[in-house]
């Protein structure tokens, strides 16, 4: 009985740390597509770019990551990667003395997104990422350029996440700059990763929704005040 009180236990806040998908979603990037994955590194110093196209799931069906390394103490590698197996997943990687800086921009090619509403007339005011690991601090950035015909003005949203599992739920209003930009036109929009050398960060979507997720940990004490009104139920039977 023990062993499968602790089995449930463990299902139930692993389960909790993992949220189903939100009903009113616009996907920017889950990170599923292509099947062959995607990636960029470099050996030592320097930077490298890989642009893939033809990506349906993807918002401007293109996705161009660029991976630059400013410093390099032994000449290791550093790689920004996709994993497309589920549940599909971006990885920054720098091996030691590597201080590796990822960035991934939506833009179609560099044609534009040609003024997408990312906001869903309004109904959809939050962006999520989910950081599945990090061994270390990451920088975390967002920047959301609208249309030139709009205005061209970029609004943008960083922060310095702490190692392990991290939830990302931030208001567009609060972007830096966000009075001065229409996110229902926007043209592009790029993600960077950035930390202290040998960091590694693996997150697995980037959207914007209508709900915030909750944090892992009140999402796992959730879980388990649900497992302990389930067990209460089993004894009283």
């Amino acid at each position: 009985m023990k062993k499968t009180i602790a089995t449930l236990v463990t299902l139930a806040v692993w389960g909790v740390l993992v949220p189903t998908s939100h009903a009113s979603v616009f996907t920017i990037d889950h990170f599923t597509e292509p099947n062959v994955g995607q990636w960029a590194y470099v050996t030592g110093a320097g930077s490298a770019s890989n642009t893939t196209t033809g990506l349906a799931g993807v918002v401007g069906g293109a996705r161009t990551t660029r991976i630059t390394v400013t410093s390099s103490a032994y000449g290791q590698v550093s790689s920004l990667v996709v994993v497309p197996a589920a549940p599909g997943t971006l990885s920054l990687s720098n091996d030691s003395g590597q201080d590796g800086v990822g960035t991934i921009t939506w833009d179609a090619n560099g044609a534009g997104l040609g003024g997408v509403d990312v906001t869903n007339g309004g109904s959809l005011p939050y962006l999520q990422a989910r950081i599945l690991a990090s061994d270390l601090n990451v920088g975390f950035r967002v920047d959301i350029t609208e249309t030139v015909a709009a205005g061209g003005s970029t609004a943008y949203w960083s922060a310095n996440l702490g190692p392990g599992i991290s939830y990302v739920n931030q208001l567009l209003g609060s972007f830096t700059n966000a009075g001065a930009v229409d996110f229902t036109k926007v043209n592009s929009i790029k993600l960077t990763l950035s930390g202290p050398d040998a960091q590694d960060t693996t997150l697995d979507l980037l959207e914007v929704t209508n709900t915030p997720v909750p944090e892992p940990v009140t999402m796992a004490l959730l879980g388990l005040g649900g497992l302990g009104l389930l067990l209460r139920r089993r004894r009283a039977r």
